[in-house]
């Protein structure tokens, strides 16, 4: 093909991909395109096309993307005698389109000549930088191709990954040439250009962009700035719509450099004043009307605060200008202008504390102080929900909730500086004000109490439960505010954040009860997951007190647990159950009964019904287990164990499960998950008592797996084999390895019509069962008949893709082959360690392959492992890996191993 065919058939295809209305045509013009530049006569093609002067813009494009390509990806394939002409033609290209563009094709030749220069040796190009400088610097026509070029070319030195840089000039690499003297080049090359009369304003946003790059990548330090026009004229382009956004990236680019203090001091204190000096344009009328302009100067004087906060105590004349105008931003209507500032007021408040720990000379800080307590009225602000809260999407209102939690955390902030109690004095201040306001207007707008209520809420991390100064105060408001539900909830919270205040003041109890269980009769579901979260919370911090209260709320849940969410009523389990921990040991379990016995009786009628239970009759059923199961886990298991009175009771909840699974198993996926979770408390609450029932227990569940197979039951098995780990019982044992020699079968039956994938959860509960038994009862697994079974399920186990489960099984296989038992005769029988043996000889092949697939191939943090059980297969069995690891080499896919990786890595291969 000539190159002329090349050329009309590369204009075709670009034809038909920007032009062409089908889609098809597109797809394969572009593959077409994309297959061509892969090619060896793409660079002259690409020649051809960039210079071509009668071409289109699409082929121009083309052109010099192709040369970008190809020096990023085949230049080593480029004869060595062609690389500078390459880069001549380059060069010619950048003084070609430099002058009017169009300026997407003098991006992409910038960006191919930055490359190519980046990867040619300094034999080749010594300094690119200083040659492009010295040839275009002083061509007003070539300023524009030449601050392209110094942009890309240093961000593509610290950027591109894909290409390997010789010519490492930026790393003071280059013979005769330091990194800073390079930046400082550049630097001056940008003053003269920002001087230069009649400088366009396309022209001086190049330079801030280029000055930005090469101070984000440390080719150039902001001290050299330090003394040039640079710094005035980056200030005074703020004024100018046109320059505003490169000149606020460029300045953020340029503090950001400075936070070496010690390194920066001279040019910080030439940006201070500057810095200081923007506060009357954050108050300038039509700045504020214009969100962008206020976002720029946030970002700029916000970049100052967080770097300098170490600077700001010991000077506070000198910045508090700038603080002052960061405060400005912060109570800027805005969120998105506000948040901004956020990060700044932790670093200040931090700054502050070390100052006074530090036992420097005092300072007087009160202006910043004055500024901190303005601060928690402006956050306070923000807080509030819209009047016509109404009107949000629930996107927004998602967002604004977020927004909350996060300026929230700025309140803590304010509590460090300030004293928690003067931040919640003034939050208690506004509620008093407002409410005075309704009593004589008779309106109160709900969002006007509980902004500074969710306040509260977020400062409780920092009160002091010993403070009797403000808290009582709100704590006897509390109940008596307003009744709207958003005042509600949000009141209802903060008693439940302050319960470790009224653990140290139990008598409010009494008061506080009522109010957070009335919660329960509002109209408002959010204001029923308030109570039952501060409910919880009230039992789990103030368990003791609240003991003599254990009817009522027995009373409580027999009235409203009908009405309220599954979730609520859990958390309000939860607190009972903490409640429990603290009585006395004669009382407690009885008590226990009491409230888990009527939610095992739900499960009871459902599965006694003549009919057929609805769908949310078995939810229902879920639900209370769901119950048992939280409130066992707080409570857990007694010291002294259970009382007679209890026995019998183990027995009996196990009757009501048991037929309840068998019934509903295969009816309801959460049943048999229901029922395991319940079974694994159990086991710990009635100890000696559920041991006498597990072989019960396990033939039922291995029964359930085989009718229908779910995770959960090989779940439970595992723990059982845990808990029950240090007694000695036969009939226990042998119920134990029936159940494991059937789920074994179970699992090999399924692998036999099912791809391992499908039944990951089933490998992965199955993986931990195993490892259980290795640990606990080594004797039901080596000297099952279904070991070598179990073997070969670990083996499928190691090709799934979940690192979780494939870690597991190389776990078990390395505790398999690395078992006392082979090397020890006295420490196990004799019989365990031929066990092993003759499954690992059986499967060695496949052990091998899936160890090898793994090292080559699989999945993370799983090389370790497997080296580990190389090194004992050498050991114990050296047999095995002779006599495999040559045709499993030989088999590895020639992508994953070259051949020469496989010739070399089996002619290092000994034993």
């Amino acid at each position: 093909m000539t190159d002329d065919s090349a050329v009309q058939q590369v204009v075709q295809a670009l034809q038909s991909l920007y032009h062409d209305p089908d889609p098809t045509a597109k797809e394969k013009a572009n593959a077409w395109l994309s297959d061509f530049q892969k090619t060896n006569e793409a660079w002259a093609t690409a020649q051809l096309l960039l210079f071509a002067p009668d071409a289109p813009l699409e082929a121009k494009l083309f052109g010099a993307q192709t040369f970008r390509s190809k020096v990023t990806y085949d230049l080593e394939l480029l004869p060595p005698d062609h690389r500078l002409p390459l880069r001549d033609s380059l060069l010619n290209a950048l003084k070609t389109f430099a002058p009017s563009g169009p300026k997407v094709v003098l991006t992409q030749v910038c960006l191919a000549l930055a490359d190519l220069a980046l990867q040619l040796n300094p034999d080749e190009w010594k300094d690119p930088t200083s040659d492009l400088i010295d040839q275009l610097g002083k061509e007003p026509t070539m300023a524009g191709g030449l601050l392209e070029f110094l942009q890309v070319v240093t961000e593509e030195f610290s950027g591109n990954m894909r290409i390997k840089v010789n010519n490492d000039f930026g790393n003071q690499k280059a013979p005769g040439v330091r990194g800073t003297e390079m930046g400082e080049k550049v630097v001056a090359l940008l003053a003269m250009y920002l001087q230069a009369p009649g400088i366009t304003v396309s022209l001086q946003n190049q330079c801030y962009a280029c000055l930005g790059s090469w101070l984000r990548t440390g080719q150039a330090v902001a001290t050299s700035v330090n003394g040039t026009p640079i710094l005035n004229s980056l200030f005074t382009a703020l004024s100018n719509d046109e320059l505003f956004d490169a000149a606020v990236d460029c300045l953020v680019d340029l503090i950001h450099e400075t936070q070496e203090l010690e390194d920066n001091m001279s040019i910080i204190q030439s940006l201070v004043p500057l810095l200081a000096a923007l506060r009357p344009h954050l108050l300038d009328p039509d700045t504020r009307e214009d969100e962008d302009r206020m976002r720029g100067y946030c970002r700029i004087l916000v970049e100052a605060g967080e770097w300098y906060d170490l600077l700001i105590v010991p000077h506070i004349e000198t910045f508090l200008p700038i603080v002052e105008a960061i405060a400005t931003c912060a109570a800027y209507d805005n969120l998105a202008v506000a948040g901004i500032t956020l990060n700044f007021w932790y670093r200040l408040s931090r700054a502050v504390a070390k100052a006074r720990s530090s036992g420097a000379p005092a300072v007087n800080i009160q202006p910043l102080l004055d500024i901190f307590s303005s601060l928690v009225g402006t956050i306070i602000r923000h807080l509030h929900y819209p009047l016509d809260d109404a009107t949000l999407t629930g996107q927004e209102r998602d967002d604004f909730r977020n927004f909350r939690h996060t300026i929230g955390d700025t309140l803590k902030d304010c509590c460090t500086v300030l004293s928690a109690n003067v931040c919640l004095k003034k939050a208690l201040d506004i509620i008093s004000e407002n409410l005075a306001k309704a009593k004589t207007t008779n309106v109160v707008n709900w969002q006007e109490v509980e902004a500074p209520l969710f306040s509260m809420r977020s400062m409780g991390a920092e009160v002091d439960p010993n403070d009797n100064e403000v808290i009582p105060f709100i704590m006897e408001l509390l109940p008596h505010l307003p009744p709207h539900p958003r005042i509600r909830y949000a009141a209802i919270l903060v008693i439940g954040r302050y319960t470790p205040w009224i653990q140290l003041h139990p008598d409010l109890i009494a008061f506080h009860l009522p109010y957070v269980v009335a919660g329960f009769e509002d109209t408002d579901k959010e204001v029923w997951a308030a109570s039952a979260q501060t409910l919880k919370y009230l039992c789990k911090d103030c368990s003791e007190q609240l003991v003599p209260y254990l009817p009522q709320l027995h009373s409580f849940l027999g009235t409203y647990s009908s009405r309220i969410g599954a979730e609520d009523l859990m958390d309000i389990y939860a607190g009972i159950g903490h409640v429990i921990c603290v009585m006395n040991l004669d009382e407690a379990p009885q008590v226990l009964s009491t409230f888990c016995m009527p939610n095992i009786e739900i499960v009871h009628q459902v599965t006694v019904q003549p009919a057929a239970p609805m769908k949310a009759e078995l939810l229902s059923a879920c639900d209370a287990l769901d119950r048992v199961d939280v409130l066992l886990s707080v409570v857990d298991r007694f010291p002294d164990g259970l009382p007679d009175s209890c026995k019998g009771t183990c027995v009996q909840v196990w009757s009501v499960l048991e037929q309840f699974l068998v019934k509903f198993a295969r009816a309801d996926s959460r049943v048999p998950e229901k029922v395991c979770v319940v079974v694994r408390r159990g086991l710990a609450l009635f100890d000696d008592e559920a041991f006498e029932v597990a072989p019960r227990i396990l033939d039922t569940l291995v029964n359930a797996f085989e009718v229908e197979p779910v995770s959960s039951y090989l779940w439970i098995v595992g723990k059982m084999v845990g808990i029950f780990a240090r007694r000695a019982e036969p009939a226990y044992e042998a119920s134990m390895s029936n159940a494991v020699q059937r789920a074994t079968a179970k699992v090999v039956a399924m692998l036999q019509v099912t791809e391992p994938s499908r039944i990951a959860d089933i490998l992965d509960d199955y993986s931990h069962l195993i490892l259980d038994l290795i640990e606990y009862h080594p004797d039901i697994l080596l000297s099952s008949p279904s070991f070598g079974a179990t073997f070969q399920i670990l083996l499928s186990s190691t090709t799934l893709l979940s690192p979780v489960i494939v870690l597991s099984a190389l776990d078990n296989i390395r505790a398999v082959i690395g078992h006392e038992s082979l090397v020890s005769a006295t420490a196990f029988p004799a019989a365990f360690g031929q066990a092993i043996r003759g499954v690992v000889d059986a499967a060695g092949g496949l052990l091998v392959q899936v160890l090898m697939q793994s090292l080559v191939d699989g999945v993370e943090d799983a090389s370790t492992t497997v080296l580990t059980i190389f090194r004992m297969l050498a050991v114990q069995f050296p047999q095995v890996l002779v006599a495999h690891v040559g045709p499993t080499v030989e088999g590895l896919p020639e992508k994953l191993v070259g051949r020469q990786e496989k010739v070399e890595f089996m002619s290092k291969f000994t034993l």
